[in-house]
């Protein structure tokens, strides 16, 4: 017997961050950053801001992350906004914004 199959390869994007972290030093969730991406060929930018639109954090490595602090000063509980820029494997502009919880 003989069989075929038609595959159809539908790319997915996908970036997942969470919407709380607490650096306290315990080893858990106490870096926010980008904890899942898929199809991503290059982050032009992951920016957090405060509440005053301070810019506190900003890189262009997808495995690095905030750790709270700015300018080796622990940041107070609040709610910052971030954003960022990437481009899929596909050549796709992503932009994205959300807010994060930083817990104490």
């Amino acid at each position: 017997a003989v069989d075929s199959m038609f595959v159809t390869v539908v790319p997915f994007t996908q970036l997942l961050l969470p919407t709380g972290f607490s650096p306290n030093g315990d080893g858990v969730n106490d870096v926010f950053r980008i904890v899942r991406s898929l199809n991503i060929k290059e982050l032009k930018w992951f920016r957090v801001f405060n509440r005053w639109g301070q810019l506190v954090f900003e890189t262009n490595r997808v495995e690095a992350g905030w750790d709270g602090q700015f300018k080796g000063e622990p940041q107070p509980l609040s709610t910052y906004v971030w954003t960022l820029r990437a481009i899929t494997k596909d050549g796709e502009e992503i932009n994205e914004s959300g807010n994060v919880t930083l817990v104490r």
